[in-house]
């Protein structure tokens, strides 16, 4: 058992359970920013802790003598007594929302229970409890401390941040290379705490063409993921870590036989859209050429394919490391030493779990309370070893009760994910180290064995020869793109989706996907081509399946005669 982890947990159980029900019975409860610190939720809304639990703020006293209910005189009342109703503060100006619908206001929320100022600020007599301090920095980091211990300060030039909600942005930079040194410990710079919402730093592939010199120190919009040959994550910060300082036999490899090139990525989030902000913001790395024992790397697990119904008590969304993933990927025994969760603000509970000849072995992470601003890091005493063939399960559940529309998998923190990051080593027995799901496709087989049930994914999508040139030159000589449903076309694809590996169920999802992430113009056109029977083909089988229980004596058409039934089918084509 990790007594700190079992600690936090705790610790973060008996605080949750004194509020998580009353968050639900407010309008925007899960969603009531710090007033003072940027992309931080005060999920305690009547406490003046964050957290919740202990002393109540007035705007708690408030709802206290209102008996824990939104009622109109709560709603009327200004708590805190900066000028707006409690109800004008959480999206409710008119008093009428009801638990279970949404507020009128899902924007511009404000802390019922702390004045703030028109310009944002907190008010006088409130500064006293309300901590606008961000912590940030590592204390007590023994590593730091090591006469042989080096540090390097990397940093973006000053650089405009978009007016956009989202950012990615990346640069590559030199690392020492005149010998090998093992990255240690490393704390983030923060010049712009209003947008910085994560840090990821890659090392950079020492087998591929080094950046040229001209391109280094250069600000460039990116992906999620540095992209190219600097993809093998050796870092991460966001909100809420002070930064990460490993202590045991492992550190990652850089310098003569290691990665001389490395890559920073910064998400910006910038909800409100300003256009003036500017940031400079980076990581100081701490890094020694006293080599440890071993050399570590970050395995990342988790699920791709997100979509979370609006109004949800709670939702699960499952990614499996398979066994056979692990036979692949695993080629002997890993021990992991860190990991820690990651979702968005829907989050609620997540877990990590391994399991071994299909029975449970052991947990990696359990974060029963998820906090988002508070993250959790999971340190071992003694390393949690996996083996080749067990199954890593990463389990997220979300909370959309402030959501009115379906929310995705995506980059912005209005957006959801559910990965898990876990630091292991040594790094030479799990090279290639991410293991994520697509639904249920996990994409191991699609990167390494290039196979999924037969399907030759990459062939199909990229090399236009053989089998592959046979089916695609007979959709697009059959079917017409954007056009209606040809007889022809829909022979053609009956065959198809029934027979060829690469057209079914949710590979052929994930491909139609994957086309548009890679701008594949060639595949989408196929795709488009494709699709334009879909939907008259579901519809047919919807119909068959309705004459089959017919014939087998089912009630399921109730009566309905073939003139009706014939203009249904006809509605569900068009």
């Amino acid at each position: 058992m990790r007594i700190e982890t079992f600690l936090k947990t705790l610790a973060c159980v008996s605080i949750a359970t004194a509020y998580p029900n009353f968050k639900d019975i407010l309008p925007n409860g899960n969603g009531v920013p710090h007033p003072c610190k940027a992309n931080y939720v005060w999920h305690g809304v009547g406490h003046t802790n964050p957290l919740g639990g202990g002393s109540r703020n007035q705007f708690g006293l408030d709802f206290k003598a209102a008996g824990t209910s939104w009622t109109s005189e709560l709603c009327r009342k200004d708590s805190d007594g900066d000028g707006r109703t409690n109800g004008e503060e959480l999206g409710d100006p008119d008093c009428v929302w009801k638990q279970g619908d949404f507020p009128s206001r899902l924007t511009d929320i404000t802390h019922p229970g702390v004045c703030t100022l028109s310009d944002g600020s907190v008010c006088d007599a409130d500064k006293g409890w309300v901590d606008c301090q961000v912590e940030d920095g590592l204390k007590n980091c023994e590593v730091m401390k090591e006469p042989e211990t080096l540090n390097e300060t990397i940093r973006f030039p000053e650089t405009a941040v978009p007016a956009e909600e989202t950012t990615y942005s990346c640069m590559i930079f030199n690392l020492p290379s005149d010998q090998d040194y093992h990255l240690m410990a490393y704390e983030p710079y923060i010049d712009n705490e209003m947008v910085m919402h994560h840090i990821l730093i890659y090392g950079c592939d020492p087998n591929e063409d080094p950046v040229p010199d001209e391109q280094l120190n250069t600000v460039t919009k990116c992906g999620m993921g540095a992209g190219g040959s600097c993809n093998k994550m050796i870092g991460l910060w966001a909100v809420g870590f002070p930064g990460y300082c490993i202590d045991g036999p492992m550190g990652f490899r850089f310098g003569k036989s290691g990665f001389k090139q490395a890559a920073i990525e910064f998400h910006w989030n910038n909800p409100q859209r300003v256009a003036d902000w500017k940031d400079s913001s980076g990581v100081t790395l701490y890094y020694t050429p006293k080599l440890r024992a071993n050399d570590a790397a970050i395995m990342q697990t988790g699920q791709s394919h997100i979509e979370i119904p609006p109004g949800q008590q709670s939702y699960t969304v499952v990614g499996k490391c398979h066994s056979e993933c692990t036979r692949t990927l695993i080629q002997a025994p890993i021990n992991i030493f860190w990991a820690t969760n990651h979702m968005h603000y829907l989050g609620h509970e997540m877990n990590i779990q391994v399991y071994r000849d299909g029975v449970f072995y052991t947990e990696l992470t359990n974060d029963a309370i998820y906090n988002y601003d508070s993250p959790v890091e999971t340190k071992y005493s003694t390393a949690v070893q996996v083996l080749p063939g067990d199954e890593i399960v990463t389990t997220c559940k979300y909370k959309s009760l402030s959501r009115p529309k379906t929310t995705f998998f995506g980059d912005a923190t209005s957006d959801e994910m559910c990965f898990g990051f876990m630091a292991f080593y040594p790094a030479a027995n799990m090279p290639f180290s991410t293991c994520t799901a697509w639904k249920d496709i996990s994409m191991c087989n699609l990167w390494i064995t290039r196979e999924h049930e037969e399907c030759k994914w990459s062939d199909f999508m990229f090399v236009n020869v053989n089998e592959t040139k046979r089916v695609k030159d007979e959709v697009m000589a059959n079917c017409k793109p954007f056009g209606n449903c040809l007889s022809e076309c829909k022979a053609t694809l009956e065959v198809l989706f029934a027979e060829h590996p690469c057209m079914k169920g949710d590979v052929y999802e994930l491909i139609r996907q994957m086309s548009l992430q890679l701008d594949n113009k060639e595949m989408q056109a196929f795709i488009v081509a494709a699709d334009s029977c879909k939907a008259e083909m579901a519809a047919d089988a919807y119909l068959q399946n309705l004459q089959n229980d017919n014939t087998n004596g089912s009630d399921r058409l109730g009566g309905i005669s073939s003139v009706l039934l014939t203009l249904i089918v006809y509605i569900m084509k068009k």
